[in-house]
């Protein structure tokens, strides 16, 4: 009887625990990820053209400061962050999926084309 009440124990521990991992996948975007992925991807495409509409940026990038970078859409597949560097007065929009994987980054004539309206 012992036994069978350890199993018991065990057996819902397990189950319990599976689901617990399970739920985190559903929660809310990670904001703070999603600005990261921007604001590296910006200083990564500083130095190298990683395939990205908006090709290799200036080196200017690696100097623009964090709160330059916005949330300004979230739709169904991914999160808009916008850019702003003053020293050349580019504007750059990110497409990020909501894992924090940067899908494409456009200029600002490239985007508006893109998306249909600008932000």
């Amino acid at each position: 009887m012992k036994t069978l009440k350890k199993l018991a124990v065990i057996s819902t521990l397990l189950f319990t625990t599976s689901a617990f991992a399970h739920g985190d996948g559903h929660s809310e975007v990670d904001k703070k990820k999603i600005l990261q992925a921007a604001q590296t991807s910006a200083k990564t495409l500083t130095f190298k053209d990683k395939g990205m509409s908006v090709g290799k940026l200036d080196g200017s990038w690696n100097k623009v400061a964090k709160d330059s970078f916005k949330f300004v859409e979230e739709t169904k597949e991914a999160i808009i962050v916008k850019a702003m560097n003053n020293e050349n007065n580019q504007t750059i929009y990110f497409k990020i999926s909501k894992a924090g994987k940067v899908l494409d980054v456009k200029d600002e004539s490239s985007f508006k084309d893109y998306h249909g309206h600008s932000h």
